[in-house]
């Protein structure tokens, strides 16, 4: 029995719709994304100063996210975009379809604890970036989509002083940054 679950259940946790990857109520899915961060080392940078010197926050190879990009209609009849990340809150980020296929999304800020820089910390996230298609962007005669085949972004955390009070290893304000690049799964 042993020997059919576990590969039972490593298919079972590859599955997107196993992993909290759902569009929310009244959109639809236009891909899943395999999104690789990987670290933009820029001025302003958040880095660690300590003893043993120091260390920048933003990982050079951050590793491979799962995701879900989904669109609806807003009232005003635009396309709306959903980026839904697990692990990433309860909700999903939402931005407006610019006309060149950009999306901007803006998390709320959130109190980070337990960083690099050992004092309690805001961190507002960005994610800018563009939908690839293969050509230029433009939408259907119909207004609908063209087939998403990928995306470019770059995702910055921007953290500042939570006014804790406490010794702080990093100059705050700065930021951790990433190229992303997204590629259906």
């Amino acid at each position: 029995m042993t020997r059919i679950a576990l590969p039972l259940l490593l298919l079972l946790a590859a599955c997107p719709e196993q992993s909290g990857l759902h569009c929310p109520t009244n959109t639809n899915l236009i891909g899943q994304y395999a999104l690789k961060l990987t670290a933009n080392h820029d001025a302003g940078e958040c880095i660690a100063r300590t003893d043993a010197g120091p260390v920048p926050l933003a990982l050079d190879d951050a590793g491979v996210k799962s995701s879900s990009l989904c669109a609806g209609t807003w009232p005003d009849g635009g396309i709306q975009l959903n980026l839904v990340v697990p692990g990433k809150g309860d909700r999903p980020r939402t931005s407006e379809l610019l006309p060149d296929g950009g999306f901007h999304f803006v998390s709320d800020p959130v109190l980070g604890q337990g960083t690099a820089c050992i004092c309690d910390v805001n961190i507002a996230e960005t994610f800018d970036g563009y939908l690839l298609t293969g050509g230029a962007f433009a939408l259907r005669p119909d207004g609908g989509l063209p087939l998403v085949t990928g995306l470019s972004a770059t995702l910055t955390d921007r953290l500042t002083d939570a006014g804790a009070g406490t010794d702080c290893l990093c100059a705050l304000p700065c930021s951790a940054t990433y190229s992303v690049a997204g590629a259906p799964f």
